[in-house]
């Protein structure tokens, strides 16, 4: 998919935005209290609607590409791969699954 890069990038881009905003605030605001955690409020509040309309676009993605998968198999096939999609899934909550998968080399 040629969204997964430009996902990848807004969150990237998003977040680096959030620290430059947040040093440029924090240097203007000389080390006071109050106008500090007025300026990170701020800009805490623009991170979390662009990482939201991320989050809303990769959730997008993720449905259009089961849809086209479940699409190009029979009922039977679609089930088997839920099911082990599923159990794949489940699989994250198994900290030695997920203590050995950090492990790996790429």
């Amino acid at each position: 998919r040629l969204m997964v890069p430009a996902l990848a990038a807004r969150a990237r881009n998003a977040q680096a935005g959030f620290v430059d905003r947040v040093a440029v605030d924090w240097a203007k605001c000389e080390g006071r209290k109050e106008g500090v955690e007025a300026a990170i409020a701020e800009a805490v509040t623009a991170q979390i609607d662009e990482m939201m309309s991320v989050f809303v676009d990769a959730n997008r993605l993720r449905r259009s590409v089961l849809a086209e998968i479940i699409a190009a198999t029979n009922v039977y096939q679609g089930a088997l791969f839920l099911e082990e999609l599923a159990q794949f899934l489940v699989g994250f909550r198994d900290h030695e699954l997920l203590v050995e998968f950090e492990r790996c080399k790429v």
